[in-house]
């Protein structure tokens, strides 16, 4: 899988690497790596056991599991993952809610392998990483990924069939693959966007009703600040042309036109 078609904004356009959430989140991974490795024994002690966790008090392995990892590889994918995708939804968001979704996000796939992986110890980020997923999907819907460098698929579906696939090996049986974290981590995306919505609209009606004047919301929102947008309009039309806008992005431009002073008058 090949980075999206485009994104909002290049990924460090603001702040530098270290400022954020994103870059601090995979210098931490690479830090604990380096110490697995240096201390073998750090990684019996942080690693999620869930047996540790209820019969000896570890709790912290709740939060300490995703920021280790099984072998270079395990982590150079999950970060890789995180740069791709994670820049997009922090370039939304901001630093503090990203990094406050992504550890909620590992949390709860932590729980979830818990639940229904007892005897199983885990590690890795990849709770968190689906959590990711979820949201990327659920603020960049018609955004695109090149599945196989080949088949462009939009990331809407594309995190649908992820978690269809995922469980779909989880109810399979073991197969030293944390599937039920997977899930857990988008089922805690999940519920933090359900959350959100209830927090700053307040509405009383029922879920789809919900999610449909949280959209309108959103969209009204982005056309009252058409410049907080246009950049990205204009990158993507240079990269994809006019007619691969959505719906929403030609309103924003037409009002962002409408709304410019004429640059031939004094």
């Amino acid at each position: 899988m090949s980075p999206y078609s485009y994104r909002p904004s290049p990924p460090f356009s603001g702040p530098g690497f270290l400022g954020t959430a994103v870059g601090r989140i995979i210098v931490a991974n690479l830090a604990v790596f380096f110490l697995q490795n240096l201390i073998p024994p750090l990684t019996a002690y942080l690693a999620l056991t869930p047996k540790l966790v209820v019969q000896r008090g570890f709790v912290w392995q709740i939060v300490t599991y995703m920021f280790l990892h099984g072998g270079f590889w395990h982590l150079f994918f999950n970060m890789l993952v995180l740069w791709f995708f994670g820049n997009m939804v922090e370039s939304v968001w901001g630093a503090r809610r990203f990094l406050r979704y992504y550890i909620w996000c590992g949390i709860g796939g932590g729980l979830l392998h818990m639940a229904l992986e007892y005897n199983a110890s885990v590690v890795g980020a990849s709770g968190a990483i689906f959590g990711v997923y979820l949201a990327t999907a659920m603020l960049f819907p018609d955004a695109q990924v090149m599945l196989y460098f080949l088949i462009p698929v939009k990331v809407k579906y594309f995190v649908m069939g992820l978690a269809v696939l995922q469980l779909a090996q989880g109810i399979s049986g073991p197969s030293g693959v944390a599937y039920f974290a997977h899930m857990g981590g988008m089922l805690a995306g999940l519920l933090f966007f359900r959350h959100d919505i209830a927090r700053r609209l307040k509405f009383a009606s029922g879920p789809q009703r919900k999610w449909k004047e949280y959209v309108a919301e959103e969209r009204r929102r982005d056309e009252a600040r058409p410049e907080d947008n246009i950049d990205s309009i204009l990158d993507k039309i240079s990269a994809k042309g006019y007619d691969n806008l959505t719906p929403t992005e030609k309103r924003i431009l037409e009002n962002y036109s409408r709304q410019r002073p004429d640059d031939s008058s004094n």
